[in-house]
């Protein structure tokens, strides 16, 4: 591996933990899943020498791996004997409106938080994701069109309660 591949890996590092994290909902798991992404990337690094952004294949790779490790799961364990972890509020973030809007994204469902996260905050084009997430370019429109209106509407309930009329 040239220093070249050294710098563009390490430069992808924070997005394919973002992306790991939405994958799993488990920091712990996220970090396994970004290990294990890495070791795969470094063994097959001469699959991509000339590409300047190695994020889309290495979200491709994440992707692959935590569908792998999902199918054996539930060849192991029928999924009703998986407990979620309880979630913990994170104190750290000063901003109230970050929280409400991390909060609301967290309750979206996995494929709309995904198309979110590749499309609106790692800036790929729609043939990029559609590529990742082995799915045809429409239905990618269609999951972000879906996903920034249930984000929308979760934001705007949270933000105005119902009040009632009072005489």
């Amino acid at each position: 591996m040239s220093d070249g591949d050294d710098i563009r890996l390490q430069r992808a590092i924070p997005a394919l933990r973002r992306y790991a994290r939405v994958l799993t909902h488990d920091p712990h798991q996220a970090d396994d899943l970004v290990q294990d992404c890495l070791e795969r990337a470094l063994t097959r690094m001469h699959q991509v020498r000339g590409r300047p952004d190695l994020r889309p294949w290495l979200f491709t790779i994440a992707f692959r791996l935590n569908v792998s490790h999902w199918r054996r799961l539930r060849h192991l364990m029928p999924l009703t004997e998986i407990a979620p972890e309880p979630v913990q509020d994170a104190t750290q973030i000063p901003h109230l409106e970050w929280k409400e809007v991390a909060g609301a994204f967290e309750r979206l469902s996995d494929d709309h938080r995904q198309v979110l996260l590749l499309v609106g905050v790692e800036r790929l084009e729609y043939g990029t994701v559609a590529e990742i997430l082995g799915v045809p370019v429409g239905t990618v429109m269609s999951r972000l069109s879906r996903a920034r209106t249930a984000l929308h509407r979760l934001i705007e309930h949270e933000e105005r309660p119902m009040l009632r009329r009072v005489k």
